[in-house]
């Protein structure tokens, strides 16, 4: 089969045709009909310090957003079967862990990392453990499949937001912010601010149904948002860009009460003054990684089905696996939003 590899600790990708894998007793082979590129990947594509703590050897298979039909399980595997179409969930859960028994295993304290891990789905075909296998809905297209993974983490910012009849700020207009804000639009936040530096991803914020865009760049984010809540500040804070300036910037605006969500990664420090900022406003800080599984998971895929959200926009860029460097060229220079591989 053909995969995409990471050979060496250096900038890039190699294309190689290496054996179809056989799966092992829990878990399902999958014919990948369809992946996207993450943050994450193009991480790994650039070789950042962050890999050497993330991926343990090499050669490697990246990829973790992908929809696809399964074709072979492994002997213990019941509740999937051949033929299903199924997407992967990236967390893969002990079940033996605290977090794990308590109803927390998307924060299991033994993950693995299906794409980081261990191998991943830009390939033909991919091994996907049983336990991080989701059977979808028939009616949805293997290209929407692949995004529920990261449509998860959004969907539950805006969630535990509760955001109906509120001001919603986004910061950062990449996949993760566009589905942050069509999912605040469809349940019904009065206000929804988004905020980028790129203008191609806010016009499209716009029809993901932004009220009000703002160019960080160009004008001042704190003054446009207390001007556009009467001086308040925004009810919920959806930061997904992983700017640490950003972050720190967004407690001027969090209106007393507010949430803030923190779904970027930051590679910088945060310098937070905890008196003002934190403690006389009563600000709620909630950091989310990863879907709650298997809860997320249903309210995203009965979203789609039902046509309440409509994520096509997000979709920019199609590429077979031998074009995986043009595709990662564009989704590093931001040109698009959300890059499918096609095998």
């Amino acid at each position: 089969m053909k995969a995409i590899l990471k050979n060496k600790e250096a900038v890039g990708f190699d294309l190689e045709e290496i054996p179809v894998p056989e799966p092992k007793s829990k878990e399902v082979l999958v014919k990948v009909k369809a992946a996207a590129i993450c943050g994450s990947d193009l991480k790994i594509f650039k070789w950042i310090p962050w890999c050497k703590n993330v991926v343990k050897s090499l050669p490697f298979i990246p990829g973790h957003e992908c929809a696809g039909e399964v074709v072979e399980v492994g002997k213990e595997v019941k509740r999937i079967k051949v033929g299903d179409k199924v997407a992967a969930e990236t967390h893969i859960t002990c079940g033996k862990c605290w977090q794990c028994r308590h109803d927390r295993s998307h924060t299991c304290q033994n993950m693995e990392l299906f794409g980081h891990t261990v191998n991943g789905c830009f390939a033909e075909y991919c091994i996907i453990p049983l336990v991080s296998t989701r059977r979808v809905p028939e009616d949805l297209p293997f290209e929407k499949g692949c995004l529920l993974e990261p449509m998860g983490i959004p969907l539950r910012a805006v969630y535990e937001g509760e955001v109906e009849g509120d001001s919603v700020v986004v910061i950062g207009c990449g996949p993760i912010g566009q589905f942050a804000v069509g999912i605040s639009r469809i349940k019904g936040a009065e206000k929804i601010i988004a905020t980028d530096i790129n203008e191609k991803r806010l016009n499209l914020a716009r029809r993901m149904g932004a009220t009000h865009l703002v160019n960080a760049q160009k004008e001042s984010l704190v003054d446009r948002v207390l001007s556009l809540t009467n001086g308040n500040g925004a009810g919920v804070i959806i930061e997904a860009s992983g700017d640490a300036q950003a972050l720190e910037k967004a407690f001027n605006y969090l209106r007393t009460g507010g949430k803030l969500f923190m779904i970027g990664h930051p590679e910088e420090l945060l310098k937070i003054d905890g008196s003002p900022q934190i403690i006389l406003k009563e600000a709620r800080i909630r950091g989310l990684f990863g879907r709650e599984i298997w809860r997320t998971w249903e309210i995203a895929e009965n979203l789609l089905s039902a046509g309440k959200l409509n994520i096509d926009p997000i979709i920019t860029h199609k590429f077979s696996l031998e074009d995986f460097e043009k595709a990662f060229d564009i989704a590093i220079s931001g040109q698009g939003c959300k890059i499918l591989l096609i095998p």
